[in-house]
This record gives structure tokens, sequence and C-alpha cells, in this order.
């Protein structure tokens, strides 16, 4: 599950998020400011809030990174809830502990962080489907195929080819060949559709179907 969590997603989905939420959220934010306090005490303050919870994200990856404090990890995760549980950054410490999780199998932790990350914000933003994305993975690996499949089969306007690599490992996993070929042969659809090539997703491809004419009997092998 290495790819459960890489830091480009998370760079990419905060852009996303400040692109659909930023203008609206400021805007929000002057009106409710007016008349209480002066707009460039609450600037100062915002901007305060933002530069700690940020660089406290900052020092929390940074120990993910290195991989030897798994529990500060954890504590860090816990204090950017606390501190900053109105902010993005505390959505992305949830899925960071959630990560963390992840690595020491502890998968029940792993999905009640990222349900908590996911409830902390607009579940259908291209955030809340990068969570539901890392969740269906999650419910995967700890054996919870249905739940997995109610996220997957809902598709993802952001992230359409995680979904179908994630549905196709699924069914694999299961053991559904055919399934799992389907799958990724749409991911590869939405691949092409995105300018993207990825070998590992041709390898999966390839190797399914070549264990398909391999259990072919004789007769459909000619034919085909």
């Amino acid at each position: 599950m290495s790819e459960h969590l890489q830091d480009e997603e998370q760079v990419e989905a905060l852009k996303r998020w400040w692109s659909e939420n930023g203008k609206s959220t400021l805007a929000a934010v002057v009106l409710a400011a007016g008349g209480t306090v002066g707009w460039q005490q609450y600037q100062a303050y915002s901007l305060d809030q933002r530069m700690e919870a940020s660089q406290g994200y900052r020092a929390m990856t940074a120990i993910a990174s290195s991989g030897s404090e798994s529990a500060r990890v954890d504590d860090l995760g816990e204090a950017i809830r606390s501190d900053f549980s109105g902010s993005i950054y505390a959505q992305f410490a949830a899925m960071e502990v959630a990560a963390n999780a992840v690595a020491n199998d502890d998968f029940a932790k792993a999905e009640s962080e990222l349900r908590w990350a996911l409830g902390a914000g607009d579940p259908d933003s291209a955030l809340g489907q990068l969570i539901q994305l890392r969740l269906a993975r999650v419910l995967t690996a700890a054996g919870n195929e249905a739940g997995a499949l109610a996220i997957l089969e809902s598709g993802s306007s952001a992230y359409p080819l995680g979904f179908a690599l994630a549905l196709g490992d699924l069914h694999f996993t299961a053991g559904r060949n055919d399934e799992a070929l389907q799958a990724y042969r749409n991911a590869r659809l939405t691949a092409s559709a995105l300018g993207v090539n990825p070998a590992a997703l041709d390898e999966k491809i390839v190797s399914l179907e070549s264990a398909a004419m391999a259990d072919a009997p004789a007769g459909e092998e000619a034919a085909s």
C-alpha cells in the first residue's frame, strides 16, 4: 500500500481545495469579521493560525518521512486536529496519521482517521474524493469488501484513474480476475484520456489476459 499516501497528491489536493473554496471562504470571513473586529486584526490572526498549522503539519510529515517516531506522528496529528480542527491541515493531519496506521497494519485506526477527515469537509470536493480513495484501499486491506466497493463503484471526477485502479486491485485480491481485468482496462482508457501511461497497469492487464488465455479451453482459444 505504498501508494496510500503521497506528498504530491496532498499538494495537488490542497491546491484544488483552495481553487474550489478559497474565494468563497475569504468572502465569508470578511463578512463575519466586519463590525466585530478590524479586518487587519483578523487577517493577522488568521495568518498566524495558518502559519502555525502549516508548521505543525510540516514537522509532522518530516517525522513521518523518517519512519522512526511513529508515536510522535500520532501525537502531532492529534494536536493539529485539536488546535486547528476547522482547517484543511487538520484533515491532512488525520490522513497522515491514517498512513502511519497503515504502515503499522492498524487498519481500524486508519479507517477511523480517514472517516474523521472525510466528515470534516466536503466529501464531494477533490480532497474528499482523495480521502474516499484512501479509505477504500484501507477497507480493502481490512477485508471490508462491501464497504470498499460502495465507495469505488460510485466513481470519482477528481481521481478517476485512482478509483479504477483501486477497483481492479479489489477484484484481483478477491480472486475475481475477469472483473479485475475489466476494471484495469477501464483504467487504461482513463489513463489514455489523461495522457498518462502507467507501465504497472499494462503489466497487470497483460498478466491477466495471459492467464485468461491459458485457462481457456482449446476450442475457445482457437476461436479467439
